[in-house]
């Protein structure tokens, strides 16, 4: 058995923009009766939402090859037997809906009631009044700090970069002094969880796993944690120059700069 996660924005699209070589890398792996799972620290979406993302890009998925930080912070608040808790959330719908599912009551103003939690993920609507909030429920509530991740930038089409969900939690920590706990990758909360949802529990071999990613700090750092055989594409974040002179954690076994080289690079 050997299963590829892709991760999303910068390998499979880049914002707005198609990477021609995707759809067809991942039927061709599909072909060969290869597993395949798409890892994402975007909190912005549900993993419904996702799977029409991809579609959108050409690419066939199901609900439950889709990992997100969202989903991934929800299960592991959930494991915590932290179900049912208040949290203020600074994030998206994606966010936000998905730990309503889970059984959390999610609050989004800037005032009220005290909460148990502040969770953070990608907000394009980021204020001094959100900050102001969350820096009140972690100095005075004690609220614990939760990130979904830490992602400084991401690719976006014409070969722009955006702010990640990274530059908010920088904004809370600096404001309240507080480090978040963050859940997706680097961590391998996510990455576990999805391999057990695209396995049902199964024992499989790390290297049985190929992690796909884009970026060294997260991605890669992520799959290399986990034991799994890392590839770093050029089409996103990281250069060729980059990976090939990144170290320990950070280091891909192999450097590729299309996915129409990855199948080659599969031969189980």
């Amino acid at each position: 058995m050997t299963i590829v996660i892709f991760d999303l924005d910068g390998v499979l699209y880049r914002g707005n923009e198609t990477i021609p070589e995707a759809a067809t890398c991942v039927d061709t792996l599909r072909d060969r009766g290869i597993i395949i799972g798409y890892l994402t620290n975007n909190a912005g979406r549900t993993r419904e939402s996702v799977v029409e993302r991809l579609a959108e890009h050409g690419i066939d998925a199901k609900v439950i090859e889709v990992m997100t930080s969202a989903e991934a912070t929800a299960r592991y608040l959930t494991e915590k037997g932290f179900s049912g808790k208040r949290i203020y959330v600074i994030g998206g719908e994606g966010l936000t809906e998905t730990l309503r599912r889970h059984g959390f009551v999610v609050d989004t103003e800037d005032v009220g009631d005290p909460c148990d939690f502040v969770v953070i993920g990608w907000d394009r609507g980021i204020s001094f009044n959100k900050i102001a909030r969350a820096q009140n429920e972690i100095m005075v509530n004690k609220a614990k700090f939760i990130a979904s991740n830490k992602d400084a930038m991401f690719p976006a089409d014409g070969g722009r970069v955006l702010p990640g969900a990274g530059a908010m939690v920088a904004a809370v920590e600096a404001a309240s002094n507080t480090k978040a706990e963050v859940i997706g990758k680097p961590e391998i909360y996510s990455l576990k969880y999805l391999i057990d949802d695209l396995c049902g529990g199964s024992d499989i071999s790390e290297k049985a796993v190929w992690v796909i990613g884009d970026r060294l700090d997260t991605d890669i750092a992520c799959g290399n944690s986990f034991g799994a055989i890392t590839v770093c594409v050029t089409t996103g974040i990281t250069s060729r120059e980059d990976a090939e002179k990144a170290e320990r954690i950070f280091k891909p076994e192999y450097v590729i700069d299309s996915l129409s080289e990855l199948p080659g690079l599969i031969t189980c």
